[in-house]
Order: C-alpha cells, then structure tokens, then sequence
C-alpha cells in the first residue's frame, strides 16, 4: 500500500507538466505543441487518456509473462520444459537431468475452457477469442457512439473498465491465472476497442483542418509512447531496487500497481477536460445492425469507386497484425524456445527503440518517398521474423535475440509514421473515421490469424523441435502480404488524384464548443 500511495503522490506531480508546457520556459512554442488545437482543453484531455493508454498496454508485457510462467509451473514445466515436467516418453515427474537425457520439451497439457492444449497455446488462443469478440462488437458499439448524448461518459467508461480489469490483476498468482488471462483478453481488451471508437469520434471534432489534426495526433503518439518507455523503465528499475527483479510474478504485480496508482488521477483529470459531444451523423436503424451494414456500404463504394485505398487499408491490417503479434509471440518463443528466464525485458527494449526508429525513418523517407520507406520497412519485418525463426532456435541464444529485439524496435517504430503519412495523402477527405471503423474491422478479423497458426503448430507437433519455429511462419507471410499491397502493387499516383477534390472539406471552420475549451484551464 505505501508503494501505491507513493506513485499515486508521484503521478499527480506529473499533471503539472501541462502548466509547464504551457509557460514561456516550456516548449509550447515549438514543434507540434505550437499548434492552435493546444489552445483547447479537450486536445490536452485526449493526451491525457492516450497516455493511460500508454501506460495500461506496456504492464500486459509483464503480466503475460507471469501467466506463462504460471501456466507452464500448473503442469509442472519449468520456462525451458526440462525442470520437473511430463513427456511422451516418462509418464511421471521427473528430474532436470532425466529430462535433458531424452532432450523432449515438456508436453504437459491443461483443459482450458474445455480444450486440452500446452501453456504455450492457451495465450495466444485466449487472445484469439478475445480478438474475434472485439471484432463483432465494435462495429455495434460503433453505432451506439454515433447516436449517444452521452459520448463523454461512454468514453470514461470504457477506459475505467481497463483500468479496474488492471487494478485486479495486481493479484494475479499461479491459482488464478486462468482467470487473469481471460480478464486480460476478454474485458480489458473490449474495453480497450470501445475507447479507441470514443477517442476516434472525439479526434476529428477537437481538432480543425488537416494540420491540427495531425498536430493532435503526433502528439498524441508521443504521449502514448512516452508513457510506455517511461512505465517499462520505472517497471524494471523499480522491481531491482526493491529486490525482485528476476521474479516474473512479482514484477508484474509492481508493474499492474504502477498502472493502476497513475492511471487513476491522470484519469479523474482528463474526465474535467472533455465535454459532451453528440455525434454530427446520425447512423439509422437497429444499433444491432446499423454498424455492419454502414462497413458493408463503405466496403462496397471503394470496391467500385477507389480500390487502391480499399487495399491500403487490408494491407495495414496486415501490417497492424503483424506488428501487435510480434508482442504477443516474441516473449512466448524466446523463454520457450531459447530458454530465457524474463523475455519481457527484451519485448520492452524493443518498445524503447521504437522512438529512434521513427525519428530515423522519417528522415529516409525524405529522400526515397513515403510509399518506397513503408515497403522498406515492412520487407525488413518479414526477413527478421524469418531469422528468427530460421536461425534463433537453440537454449541461451541471449545475442541472437537481443539483436532480433533491436530490428523489431528499428522496424515497428517506423511503421507508424510512415502509415499516418501515406493515409493523409490517400483517405479522402471527410471520410477519416468512416474509414477508420473499417481497417478496425479488416484489422480483427486478421489478427488472431498468426495467432490461430502459431497453436496449431504446437498442438499438431506437440513437443516437436521445430513447432514453434514454424509458428512463426505467420508473422512473416502477415508483412509479407503488408509489403505487397502497401508498397509493391501500390499506384500512390492514382489514388492521391482520386483525393484532391475533396480536400477543402478538411477546413470545417468548426467553432470551439464550450467556453471553457477556450483556453487550456490552470491545474
């Protein structure tokens, strides 16, 4: 309780880095917070709930290493499977040395949710079902935000039910990691899609015109990344200091309390910045449907009118695909396949490298053009997957993966700026959210695809020296297939001229609403 008092004290002073920003000694003046949009107090509440955001997604890192863990001790495997397991050859309990004699991976099976499958399948295919719930209730809920007075206690709500669902996994031990893992993927993860729907209708109203909204969403990236580096070296630092740094379950009970301590005032804050918005376009018919039907006739009109953007928008499922596996697969393969004790630290290098990455590619993009980077990148992605797959594979490979955590960071923060860039110069127009709610419907419908391989690889060759290996194929035919409608089959030309025409709509000329969204309120 004293550690969560103190980060709760700690977490408050944080708040008052907006008064700073905003004095003369500040950076108001400069780079993307010199846009007029940080004159409005909504555009800082939308900062502040990003960076819950920020802060609740880099704490699942440590806590999905704790459930694997936890999973692998319930059928007695230790992370490398040699440690007191079971196999196909023993039928019983047996020692470190026993096992590496016959050199078999531990195969102890558990029923989970009525499936008997290996603790290296149960998360991927939890994630999977909680995927596929998303994908069907989004576009539902999408259609409840359209036609609500009450979009701002919509909003809240959603993004409260993902910080509760982190406040009780605070308790997550090896008798309730079933549950945990089913709050994670289940809850949390609903909650997580339905506030990215409330964020996305608030986004293009706060802000007005092409650079404000670019403005809003830069620094918003920045938020949101600088609230994962800053929570995954307070994780790290903090769990040594206290003593438990090599202890999975303790870290990511450290990890969970920090979330909840920082999220709770950051949150109360934002709630005073934002107001009630009613949404400007009315969807019609049941809310059941009316959210499907609306992606079917977008669908349908790029289909007939602007293919190039139809398949930008599959190829960036495939790519956001890829790129939110790799995080849920890469700790899996590395503390299974190559026997390390805390991948999570090298899944958190990874996040920290993607800021260079993103200042670095920005800077090549200049040169060779959006489109020729973004294929650049999403290559390199399909070829150091196959390297990881192909070439790192053995107990104690900590270089091997170590380099593999250093191109995933290089290549992934890339990404980023170069999909936001290629999306203004091709989504026309008026369109922005619209188009949206259907590469989030594209999105979830492909990712639990790699997901859904990885488990069939382990429990076709269960306990097989190259299943996970091969599970890993996945990822590289999801960037491959982003590379190919991306970049390689891409005509930018053709798709840049369909947009020209409705560029003028992005100057709305739309008021401030409120009088106290003026002018960015004292602390």
């Amino acid at each position: 309780m004293t550690i969560i008092a103190s980060l709760m004290l700690s977490s408050t002073l944080l708040l008052h880095f907006e008064s700073f920003l905003l004095t003369p000694m500040g950076c108001c003046n400069t780079g993307v917070l010199n846009s007029p949009v940080f004159q409005k107090t909504e555009a800082w509440g939308y900062l502040w709930v990003l960076l819950i955001r920020g802060v609740g997604w880099t704490t699942w890192v440590f806590l999905s290493v704790a459930i694997l863990k936890y999973s692998n001790n319930s059928v007695g495997c230790s992370t490398k499977g040699f440690e007191m397991g079971w196999n196909s050859t023993m039928n019983r309990t047996q020692t470190e040395d026993e096992a590496n004699l016959v050199e078999i991976d531990c195969t102890g099976e558990i029923d989970f949710m009525g499936k008997m499958m290996t603790p290296s399948t149960a998360i991927p295919f939890t994630t999977s079902i909680g995927v596929i719930l998303s994908c069907v209730i989004s576009p539902i809920f999408g259609a409840l935000i359209d036609r609500t007075e009450k979009r701002k206690l919509w909003t809240f709500m959603s993004i409260g039910l993902f910080i509760f669902i982190n406040a009780l996994q605070i308790f997550t031990t090896p008798d309730n990691w079933v549950l945990m893992l089913a709050l994670q993927n289940f809850v949390a993860r609903i909650g997580f899609q339905m506030h990215v729907a409330c964020v996305a209708a608030y986004c293009t109203e706060i802000a007005e015109g092409e650079q404000e909204i670019i403005a809003l969403q830069s620094a918003g990236r920045i938020a949101e990344t600088g609230a994962m580096v800053g929570t995954l070296f307070t994780t790290i630092i903090g769990s040594t200091i206290l003593g438990f740094g090599k202890d999975v379950g303790s870290t990511a009970a450290f990890a969970q309390s920090l979330a909840t301590a920082v999220s709770i005032p950051v949150f109360i804050h934002a709630f005073r910045k934002f107001e009630d918005r009613p949404a400007l376009n009315k969807t019609e018919g049941s809310i059941l449907t009316s959210g499907f039907v609306q992606l079917y006739h977008t669908a349908r009109s790029l289909y007939n009118n602007n293919t190039y953007v139809l398949q930008y928008l599959l190829g960036l499922s495939f790519c956001d695909g890829g790129n939110s596996n790799v995080f849920v697969l890469f700790p899996i393969y590395a503390m299974l396949q190559t026997g390390l004790e805390n991948p999570a630290l090298f899944t958190g290098l990874a996040m920290i490298v993607c800021i260079p990455g993103a200042l670095s590619t920005k800077k090549v993009a200049t040169k060779v053009g959006i489109r020729r980077q973004l294929g650049n990148i999403l290559f390199s992605n399909s070829v150091i997957c196959a390297v990881l797959a192909g070439a790192i594979y053995q107990d104690g490979n900590f270089l091997g993966i170590l380099l593999v955590s250093l191109g995933f960071g290089l290549t992934i923060g890339g990404t980023y700026p170069m999909q936001k860039g290629l999306y203004m110069r091709l989504i026309p127009a008026g369109q922005e959210v619209e188009f949206q709610g259907l590469y989030n419907l594209f999105s979830q419908l492909l990712q639990p695809l790699p997901l859904m391989w990885f488990v069939y690889c382990e429990d076709e060759m269960v306990g097989g020296e190259n299943s996970m290996r091969i599970g890993m194929l996945g990822l590289v035919m999801f960037y491959f297939m982003a590379f190919l409608l991306m970049s390689f089959f891409m005509n930018e030309h053709a798709a840049v001229e369909k947009v020209k025409d409705t560029l003028h709509k992005r100057v709305r000329g739309k008021g401030v609403v409120g009088e106290g969204s003026a002018k960015v309120d004292p602390i």
